[in-house]
């Protein structure tokens, strides 16, 4: 790999990644996300060990983003047989006897170490390390076939590429994860010229996909989608997750109950799933609304980045993570304002998890690289 030297003193090559700003707010939310993690674990009672957790894989995954931007994106992209055979491999454990089921999930898609045993100490949720292997392998595939992308034999390979992806996490049962790689595909073909005519037929092939998926849904699944609407009739069964996290913000108010003060700490992946509730119940509307701000300024600079992009390769991986974090962030919030269904979406930065602390800070450094080395370069952009 080269690396991207030129005789930089660490403070000079910290203010070099990106515009500074992409960092300060990545670890601004990192820092709220141990706050709130910690909240949970006092008035759970649970220990401080999650927050610990979250911290050290923040931490991690920051020097590690850091160590990324100084090398160019072609070369981070170079061995992706080996980011992807290693990730591939890692989720097939989770298929053997290695794989582990987290307390209250339905899937099977954590490995723990030391393995064969009930309780591990620490648990690794492979699918997470995917979804940045997959970015990288769809960008190199898009920026090799985009002069030919609306044909027939073109679009079958990317589907086949596509699916297989999607299909492994499917077959872990993690439908939430899958649809996030559904979602960053749709955003990464329309950005490399896939056709709207195309575009139609597939939202037509959707529609008429709907009620047919809808009548094969099991109860539970389909319970959490009645649920939005039967309000009353589900409050003790598939509503009651997000009665409780909406009760817990509503007695938040501007201000909120005080940090540590909630008394929600009895609600299901309350540091997960439903984070944004504690921000909500602790640290009220404003405490809310920074966290909102924050994500925002992070998806709008990473946004800015694939605008500013040189070559297609750059603009794809910035849109791949741009649509990971960005859908993540509307269906998770969507599950908390019981706008969409629960189905098991973290929030990025700030949800609890080491995997997924970890792993968005990879995505980052991709980001920061392609930032830094079209600095570098001084190519043009379309903006220039």
């Amino acid at each position: 790999m080269r690396s991207l030297h030129r005789k930089e003193n660490p403070l000079r090559a910290f203010a070099a990644v990106n515009d500074v700003w992409l960092m300060v707010c990545c670890l601004a939310a990192s820092i709220y996300s141990v706050v709130l993690v910690y909240s949970d674990a006092v008035t759970s009672g649970a220990g401080a060990r999650s927050a610990v957790v979250q911290a050290i894989a923040s931490l991690a995954g920051f020097g590690v983003a850091f160590l990324m931007s100084r090398f160019e994106y072609e070369d981070l992209c170079r061995p992706w047989p080996i980011w992807t055979g290693a990730s591939v491999l890692l989720v097939l454990l989770t298929f053997t006897p290695l794989g582990l089921n987290v307390a209250g999930t339905d899937d099977t898609a954590w490995l723990g170490f030391p393995p064969f045993v009930s309780d591990p100490w620490l648990t690794f949720q492979p699918s997470e390390l995917l979804k940045v292997a997959y970015i990288i392998t769809f960008a190199k595939h898009l920026t090799m076939v985009q002069d030919r992308l609306n044909r027939f034999s073109t679009l079958a390979l990317l589907a086949l590429h596509a699916g297989a992806f999607c299909g492994l996490i499917f077959l872990q049962g993690d439908d939430g994860t899958a649809l996030i790689f559904v979602c960053m595909t749709l955003a990464m073909l329309i950005v490399a010229g896939l056709s709207k005519w195309l575009l139609l037929a597939g939202a037509g092939v959707v529609a008429v996909a709907i009620p047919i998926v809808w009548n094969l849904l099991p109860p539970d699944k389909l319970g959490r989608f009645l649920a939005l609407v039967h309000v009353e009739d589900y409050l003790k069964t598939e509503g009651w997750q997000q009665a409780e996290g909406l009760a817990a913000m509503a007695e938040g108010g501007l201000l909120g109950v005080g940090y540590m003060n909630g008394n929600r700490g009895s609600l299901f992946a309350r540091n997960n799933d439903f984070v944004f509730s504690i921000a909500g119940e602790d640290l009220g509307f404003l405490g809310a609304l920074l966290l909102l701000l924050l994500l925002t300024a992070i998806l709008m600079l990473i946004l800015r980045n694939a605008l500013h992009a040189g070559d297609d390769l750059a603009r794809l991986l910035c849109v791949g993570v741009l649509a990971m974090l960005g859908f993540q962030t509307i269906i998770n919030l969507g599950m908390v304002l019981r706008v969409l269904p629960v189905i098991g979406i973290t929030l990025p930065f700030i949800s609890a998890g080491g995997s997924s602390a970890a792993t968005v800070w990879l995505s980052i450094g991709l980001v920061m690289s392609v930032a830094r080395t079209n600095r570098l370069r001084r190519p043009e952009s379309l903006f220039h």
